[in-house]
Parts: structure tokens; C-alpha cells; sequence
């Protein structure tokens, strides 16, 4: 495969476009055939911006801007994903990007240290990726768990409070929330894993072969970015959910 794609050649790549709208349009789905046209339009845009910007970052290649741009990342995931939760966007960003950046520290640190070591070790063309790929994936799964944490059902009122009552504190009274907005988080993400390589292959798994990996090591590589999405998706939803309690419980006072 080539590695440098023409301008022009993408352009015309765009034509193939032209099937899904011409089908939802003729379908009379006209509403549906300008939405898609305008997230294909947003979703060039904000690639190519973040494409140049990726490549300005990987040019200076610094730590500190390194550090601030995984911030970013952290602080538009943990708003995203109080919005798409209906909780308040600004109360929440706060404790949900501390939840997140605790969640992927780790794990963004183990995959650099351990299995790239690249250098310098803050390497931005490293760094970046493998924190959008851990974010990107722990962003679904939260989303999942803090609407089920937040859209409480008749009996989950029921039972917090009547648990508050009997003298529970604010974790114990929420406890059975908590093990069921976790289920629906993990249940997808168990599912997904378990037939990974049998169904479809994973992205980055692909991208390196199309790279020119060879597949054995393409499958090295995929077994530690999942084995890291699994541990920064948990992590995140428990801290995400504590903190949550916690909030609740300053409001409340």
C-alpha cells in the first residue's frame, strides 16, 4: 500500500459518498440525508484540524504540552460524557476528569515504560494515540454507567432510601446502583472482547498490518491496548461513580 495519500485522490474518495445520501434521499429520508451530510462535513473538518495540530505536537514533541493536551482530552471525554449522562456539564467536569486521568495514568504509563519505550519516553507520536484509543473506548462504557446511575428507576429510589433511613451511608445505600450501572457498562465491553478476532478485527490491530506489521506482532500490541482499555474502562467507571456520591452528597448538605 502507499503511505502518502494525494489530496486529489481523497477528493475523489469522497464520490462514494453520494451512495448513502442518494439512497436515504430517494427513500424520502431527506432529514436523515443532511444530517449525514453534515457529520461527513463536521468530521472532516475536526480531522483535519486535529491532523495538523497532531502533527505541530508531534514536531515540538514536548512534555509539557504533551501533558496539557491529555488534559484536554481528559476534560472534553469527562464533559462529554456528563452531557450524553444528563448530569450538569460544568458541576461535573471537575471530579469526572480527575476520574478519567486517574484511570489512564496508569495503564498510558505501563504501555510506554513496558512495551514501546520509546524515546524520550513522553513521546508525543506514542503518548497521544494510546491515550485517544484508551480514552475513546472508556468513553462509551461511561457514558452507559452514568446514565444508569443517574436515570434511577421508582425501586432504586425506593431502596436508597429506604437503606438511607436504616442508618446506610451514601456509598451503602447506592451500592446495588453502582453493581448494576457497572454490569451495563461492562456487559457490551465482555461481549465485544470475547469475540474479538473471530468477528472483526480491531483497528489498531489492522492499521499496523496495513503498516506493514507483521500480524503476530500486530496481535501483541492489540492484546495490550485491550488488556488496557478493559483495566482504564473499570477503573474510570468506579471512580466516575464514587465521585458522583460524593457530589450528590455535598448538594445535599
Amino acid at each position: 500500500m502507499t503511505s502518502n495519500v494525494a489530496w486529489s485522490d481523497l477528493a475523489l474518495f469522497y464520490l462514494i459518498a453520494i451512495i448513502p445520501l442518494s439512497l436515504l434521499w430517494t427513500m424520502g429520508l431527506k432529514d436523515l440525508s443532511r444530517d449525514l451530510a453534515i457529520s461527513i462535513a463536521r468530521m472532516s473538518i475536526q480531522l483535519l484540524v486535529i491532523g495538523f495540530y497532531l502533527q505541530t505536537v508531534f514536531d515540538l514533541d514536548n512534555l509539557a504540552l504533551n501533558l496539557l493536551w491529555l488534559v484536554a482530552m481528559a476534560t472534553i471525554a469527562a464533559i462529554t460524557s456528563a452531557g450524553r449522562a444528563q448530569m450538569p456539564r460544568l458541576k461535573s467536569a471537575a471530579p469526572l476528569t480527575a476520574a478519567v486521568l486517574i484511570a489512564i495514568l496508569p495503564v498510558l504509563l505501563m504501555f510506554i515504560l513496558i512495551l514501546s519505550r520509546p524515546v524520550p519516553w513522553y513521546s508525543a507520536q506514542i503518548t497521544i494515540p494510546i491515550a485517544g484509543m484508551l480514552l475513546g473506548n472508556a468513553l462509551g462504557s461511561l457514558v452507559i454507567a452514568l446514565r444508569r446511575f443517574n436515570l434511577r428507576t421508582p425501586e432504586d429510589k425506593e431502596h436508597i432510601e429506604l437503606l438511607t433511613t436504616m442508618g446506610a451511608t451514601k456509598l451503602e445505600a447506592r451500592r446495588t446502583l453502582v453493581k448494576a450501572s457497572l454490569r451495563a457498562a461492562a456487559s457490551p465491553v465482555i461481549a465485544s472482547m470475547a469475540t474479538l478476532g473471530l468477528v472483526s478485527l480491531p483497528g489498531m490491530m489492522t492499521g499496523q498490518i496495513l503498516g506493514g506489521f507483521n500480524p503476530i506482532e500486530a496481535v501483541q500490541y492489540q492484546i495490550a491496548i485491550m488488556l488496557g482499555i478493559s483495566a482504564t474502562q473499570t477503573l474510570a467507571i468506579i471512580l466516575a461513580l464514587r465521585f458522583t456520591i460524593y457530589m450528590e452528597a455535598e448538594y445535599e448538605c
